[in-house]
């Protein structure tokens, strides 16, 4: 690769590290499935930042805004219960356990959605991962001109 493409793929891969860290920051990123769903491919021709699904993520609407109230998957209590032993939550036995899970699926998510704002917040967003790639857009156009000059430069004087 030439030294443009990894100072382009340094770049996507920064920027894909900082919506990492926010959404882990902001506890938007329970599993870990959706932050790893941020990837960067870089070849001599193309360099992408892209967010692919294919490991469980949510889709980036609902990491932008939440999961609005409603229908909850038929096994829903069971997967609050296995999301509560992976991040290591403590009970006193197994039936405080699905208590607590069918409190969380069928009280707070099926009737108020999750992460969503309040209705005076509404259209308001949990987490903007567009700001950092307009950032990284910006900066790039900033710095492929002088990247091109020199690399023509150097085919010519070389």
């Amino acid at each position: 690769m030439s030294a443009l493409s990894d100072y382009i793929k340094k770049e996507l891969e920064r920027t894909r590290d900082e919506i990492r860290a926010a959404l882990s920051g902001q506890k938007i990123n329970a599993s870990g499935r959706s932050a790893d769903g941020f990837r960067v491919r870089v070849s001599d021709t193309r360099a992408q930042l892209y967010y692919s699904r294919d490991g469980g993520g949510a889709p980036l609407t609902t990491l932008e805004h939440g999961r609005p109230a409603g229908a909850v998957p038929r096994n829903f209590t069971e997967i609050i219960e296995q999301w509560s032993r992976d991040k290591g939550l403590r009970f006193t036995d197994e039936k405080e356990r699905r208590r607590f899970a069918g409190a969380v699926a069928y009280g707070k998510i099926k009737r108020f959605g999750y992460g969503r704002p309040s209705p005076a917040q509404y259209g308001s967003r949990t987490y903007n991962w567009t700001l950092p790639v307009q950032e990284t857009g910006e900066k790039l156009k900033e710095v492929l001109p002088w990247y091109t000059k020199n690399y023509i430069t150097d085919l010519i004087y070389k």
